[in-house]
């Protein structure tokens, strides 16, 4: 078992965090271009006030719209795994909307604190047995790292979808703002 390092564990919060903002704003830059490749309006007004559910299946629905009006031959595919990663992306806004809004309760020994609690306050129950299940775990750093691994797979996604975008402009403009 590695030694608890309070100052490494709020850094990999931090991180997290971050990279979470930026594929959030990933997605945003996707749904501008495909608006507006020509950047006629700069800087964009749209998308800006969306929450990042609606953001996500904004920028789904732009995307597919796209893929229907160019002519490529895997269009299908790529609006497929587009979809999926909007998916994988959604499950990610679900762990950070539990981790953040749970609260941290640092465990103690004398002075010093060895640990950290992370628990979430919103109660559920088993459906079968209508037991109390409780959402918590000893925060780690392996813990963050594990989903900042799944963050890095869906930014290099991203960054390959953008990079392509770029390639394929100009393109017609996609308005279909929800």
């Amino acid at each position: 078992m590695t030694e608890f390092n309070y100052d490494k564990l709020m850094q990999r919060i931090g991180e997290f965090v971050v990279c979470f903002q930026w594929i959030e704003d990933k997605f945003r830059s996707i749904g501008w271009l495909i608006e507006d490749p020509n950047r006629t309006v700069w800087p964009p007004r749209t998308l800006r006030s969306l929450n990042n559910r609606d953001l996500l299946n904004a920028v789904e629905v732009k995307y597919c719209s796209l893929m229907d009006t160019l002519n490529i031959d895997d269009a299908d595919g790529r609006k497929t795994a587009f979809s999926e990663l909007v998916g994988v992306c959604h499950e990610i806004r679900k762990f950070r909307n539990s981790f953040l809004h749970s609260a941290f309760i640092e465990v103690k020994a004398g002075r010093e604190i060895m640990g950290i609690l992370r628990s979430n306050p919103k109660l559920t129950f088993d459906p079968s047995t209508g037991t109390p299940e409780f959402d918590q775990e000893a925060l780690t750093e392996e813990s963050i790292m594990s989903q900042m691994e799944e963050i890095a797979q869906v930014s290099m996604t991203l960054c390959h979808i953008y990079t392509q975008l770029l390639h394929w402009t100009p393109f017609a403009p996609v308005n279909n703002e929800p």
